[in-house]
């Protein structure tokens, strides 16, 4: 009996760090969405054991191809959450969730209830895609249209708050912000950096958010840190096609 135990004990470390079983996982929030998809793609192909947290509304259909595992709920709903973080012993916790206009409070609201479960469970990182006029980086750019859409001010107050509530918490916390995204089909131009200058504001590719996302997962050196996307490829706005027209906030019309 003894020797089975030792056997079994040395398998699990030989399968565990040669990268054939993952002891922890990778839980996903906004999954579903154009760059949760491109997220959770590159969390496959690298092997890890991937969770998306859904709503039951959610449509799936990216992921269809792909080996993840769902858990229905609301990130609204503290118990919710909670019950959501308790499936798994996940490691880190991936936020890609974009929120509806009419909630001003969203990313307020569900940064509390991300990290009350993420503390209970001892999550070893967050990695949060935000938005570059969040909080007091909106007067750093004072030329930006933030009267344009009438929820805009409001929703970069929340999510400064958002981001108060994460480095608050003593989690390892990995914010990339972006505002400026070019349609979801566009490849990476090869020259996308992440920089810690908060006057950073370019275009940017969700597959570079993504490869981004990858970059900092399980790497201290992107712990408690904000990092804007740079890319002096890319022009802004990006051209109209009026067959796949715009869909960030906002965007004008092609015929505008």
């Amino acid at each position: 009996m003894k020797y089975f135990a030792v056997i079994t004990a040395l398998l699990l470390v030989y399968l565990t760090t040669n990268g054939a079983v993952k002891a922890e996982g990778v839980l996903v929030l906004g999954g579903t969405g154009e760059l949760g998809t491109r997220v959770v793609e590159l969390l496959v192909e690298n092997n890890e054991d991937v969770t998306v947290f859904v709503r039951e509304s959610s449509d799936r259909s990216s992921l269809t191809n792909l080996d993840v595992e769902y858990i229905v709920g609301d990130l609204l709903d503290r118990a919710s959450v909670k019950a959501a973080f308790s499936r798994k012993n996940f490691h880190a916790v991936i936020i890609a969730v974009r929120a509806p206009p009419e909630l001003v409070d969203f990313f307020r609201i569900i940064s509390m209830n991300i990290v009350e479960a993420a503390k209970s469970r001892g999550i070893k990182q967050i990695i949060h895609h935000g938005a570059f006029g969040a909080g007091a980086n909106m007067a750093l750019h004072p030329d930006e249209p933030w009267d344009r859409l009438p929820y805009l001010k409001p929703r970069m107050m929340d999510h400064g708050v958002a981001e108060e509530v994460f480095f608050s918490s003593g989690i390892p916390i990995t914010v990339i912000r972006n505002g400026r995204v070019w349609p979801n089909d566009t490849e990476p131009t090869g020259r996308a950096i992440l920089t810690e200058d908060r006057n950073t504001i370019t275009p940017i590719t969700r597959a570079d958010l993504a490869r981004f996302t990858m970059e900092c997962l399980d790497n201290p050196d992107c712990n408690n840190k904000v990092y804007h996307p740079k890319d002096d490829v890319l022009s802004w706005p990006p051209p109209c096609d009026p067959l796949n027209p715009p869909s960030y906030p906002g965007a004008r019309r092609c015929t505008e």
